[in-house]
């Protein structure tokens, strides 16, 4: 009689031990994450995402980590030869990569064919010098199209700068052939003839590109970044000042036919909506010479558009004229 409560006892044990009940485990996640159960019955299969709206993903580079990122958990339960296994993944959504993309397109230009250093450095309003320092671009400074050129140049300082040498007039390798020296005879015959009415600043001698009457002039709220000249289509636009045509296309949206001539490092001058372009990228041209002929506007009045660039920065073209 006394033996039954032993065998009693040993019974309800060996009973407990093969209950399927499990002691709960603590979660040692860097984020205490609970989540529902997920029920589903045989056949079926569910999907569920919980999102961490606080939580985010950074990169693994130490201090001064940058959120690139938010982070979803994704569990999924599916059923597998009869009993049901829990998957549980990570997804970085890639908004936060997304907008790292687009500051990166931003910052740099890739290069299409007739592209030049100097059209690309205008159209960002650099110095041609500090695009090549930047992309560390060495002589003869070629560049080829699919190319991607970093546009952005906050860090480089303008002491660097003056100590660099000039960039070559035609910088663009096999797709633009450099003629420096040659003087196209077209404008050698249309020089600009009788008195001219001249001022000199750092070093160089300007004229007036056109004879006709100012419609707009520059402003320093970027509305014009130059002069407006009235005139006829296929009027004379002349050299404001010797130098090199370092670019000669249609490469410039908004600019039309487009020619940039080198005065300096420091100095350039650009002549916009041409009719007729009589010079070639390379060309050596002085003051005077004609270099086109006037077009139209895209306000569809005939007339030219001068500029002049400091540094790669556009000035007030009225500083380095003489009076008329």
């Amino acid at each position: 009689m006394k033996k039954m409560p032993l065998l009693f006892m040993s019974f309800l044990l060996v009973l407990g031990c093969a209950s399927s009940y499990e002691a709960p485990i603590d979660d040692r996640s860097d984020q205490l994450v609970r989540e529902r159960a997920v029920i589903i019955e045989s056949g079926q299969s569910i999907e569920s995402t919980a999102r961490r709206t606080p939580a985010s993903v950074t990169s693994s580079s130490g201090a001064g980590q940058d959120t690139v990122g938010s982070s979803e958990t994704v569990v999924r339960a599916v059923t597998v030869g009869g009993g049901i296994r829990r998957v549980t993944e990570r997804v970085v959504s890639e908004t936060g990569s997304s907008a790292q993309d687009s500051t990166l397109a931003a910052q740099t230009h890739v290069v299409v064919r007739g592209d030049t250093l100097y059209s690309i450095a205008w159209n960002y309003d650099l110095d041609v010098r500090t695009l090549a320092l930047i992309n560390q671009l060495n002589p003869p400074y070629t560049i080829f199209p699919g190319q991607r050129l970093r546009v952005s140049a906050d860090d480089v300082a303008s002491s660097t700068l003056s100590q660099m040498p000039s960039i070559p007039a035609s910088p663009a390798g096999e797709e633009n052939i450099s003629r420096a020296g040659n003087r196209p005879q077209s404008a050698i015959d249309a020089r600009r003839t009788g008195s001219v009415n001249t001022r000199q600043v750092d070093g160089v001698t300007w004229q007036w590109p056109a004879d006709g009457r100012l419609l707009a002039t520059f402003t320093a709220n970027g509305a014009s970044r130059g002069l407006d000249i009235a005139g006829m289509r296929g009027d004379p636009v002349y050299a404001a000042a010797d130098g090199d045509v370092v670019y000669a296309g249609q490469g410039i949206q908004g600019a039309g036919n487009l020619i940039i001539l080198r005065h300096s490092a420091r100095f350039l001058s650009a002549y916009m909506h041409n009719s007729l372009m009589l010079v070639q990228e390379g060309d050596r041209i002085r003051a005077g010479d004609k270099i086109a002929e006037f077009g139209t506007g895209p306000t569809g009045r005939d007339m030219l558009h001068f500029e002049v660039r400091v540094d790669g920065k556009p000035a007030d073209p009225v500083q380095f004229l003489p009076a008329r």
